[in-house]
């Protein structure tokens, strides 16, 4: 998520209670993600949580874009 988008977000968030749960989450997500990736090896596991992750970020991007009404990149 590009800056200038994670900026948006924040402005609307505060007046939109869906998007601004959406937004909690993905950052939780990208906090569990992080913490993941900074291990010097991960576990089968861990690769698996990790890929999981990812792609619950990405579905939860597009969800905030087209609260937005912004199309996805």
């Amino acid at each position: 998520m590009e800056q200038a988008e994670r900026e948006r977000i924040l402005e609307v968030a505060q007046h939109n209670i869906a998007l601004r749960r959406l937004y909690q989450e993905h950052e939780k997500l990208e906090n569990r993600l992080s913490a993941i990736q900074r291990r010097k090896f991960m576990t089968t596991e861990e690769e698996v949580e990790a890929k999981q992750l990812k792609i619950r970020k990405l579905q939860g991007v597009d969800r905030m874009m087209e609260m937005l009404g912004v199309a996805s990149p």
